[in-house]
């Protein structure tokens, strides 16, 4: 298993899972009249990756682990054959 392809595809599969929170589909926040644009994107961006840490966390590492052991598996393919 490569670590370094499942670290990526992990973050990418977090970051693509957490999207629609971030965007603020499926919940609204009330805000102050005085909230700023700053304060606004930090706490969409804050709720988004944290809403649904742990659903979104195994499935990571899930796609994560499957990604990782394919390339691993078309690496040592290749090598084989080059013999």
């Amino acid at each position: 298993m490569n670590f370094q392809v499942f670290l990526i595809t992990f973050i990418l599969v977090y970051i693509l899972l957490s999207l629609p929170a971030i965007l603020g589909i499926g919940y609204v926040i009330e805000w102050v009249p005085e909230a700023t644009i700053t304060q606004k994107l930090k706490e969409y961006v804050a709720d988004g990756l944290l809403n649904n840490f742990i659903l979104k966390t195994i499935n990571s590492c899930i796609v994560g682990i499957v990604v990782s052991m394919v390339f691993t598996r078309k690496r040592q393919k290749y090598s084989i054959k080059d013999l």
